[in-house]
């Protein structure tokens, strides 16, 4: 049987985020963040805790549907049906909270709940070489020779555009590894 959400449950969350935005993340970071459960390493028990940003637990209607999202992402991606983000790819677009940054910055929220399990010993710079238009896009890391890439728009509009076939790499280093 097919994983499928309902559009009515995926406008339900949405509007829950967009209703509760003052303690919640938007629906862009929040689809960064389930974007890292379903590519990454394992999913991290209570993930959903990260969209609210208070004390306030997500209503479980809403976090079952987060989950569920979460489970199609993953048999979208396992599937090799590809990934589309619900921003635009491109890393210079400010939209505050609905921007490719804000993805990214979801997506690395995700991977700090799990980092150890992101960086294997025999895989680090692999895993780091991917994750580097991540951590340059989300603004994360102040090195200079970030802001000096940063500077090199043609480049990094490249890296944006690769995005999905990061993620599609990224599943397959911890989902299908090349000796099981």
């Amino acid at each position: 049987m097919a994983l499928v959400i309902k559009q009515d449950q995926l406008k339900e969350v949405q509007n829950y985020l967009l209703q509760h935005a003052e303690n919640t993340l938007t629906w862009v970071e929040t689809h960064g963040l389930m974007t890292a459960m379903a590519v990454g390493p394992a999913i991290i028990e209570n993930w959903t805790a990260l969209c609210r940003q208070d004390e306030e637990p997500l209503p479980s209607h809403i976090a079952a549907s987060l989950n569920k999202i979460l489970q199609l992402q993953a048999s979208q991606i396992a599937a090799e049906s590809g990934i589309t983000l619900p921003c635009k790819l491109d890393p210079y677009e400010d939209q505050e909270g609905s921007d490719l940054a804000s993805w990214c910055l979801g997506f690395m929220s995700g991977l700090a709940m799990g980092e150890e399990l992101w960086y294997p010993e025999d895989k680090e710079e692999e895993v780091a070489q991917l994750l580097l238009p991540f951590v340059l896009i989300a603004g994360l890391d102040e090195d200079p020779e970030l802001d000096e890439l940063w500077q090199n728009t043609t480049l990094v509009r490249e890296m944006a555009a690769n995005i999905p076939a990061v993620l599609e790499e990224l599943f397959l280093l911890y989902h299908a590894p090349e000796n099981p």
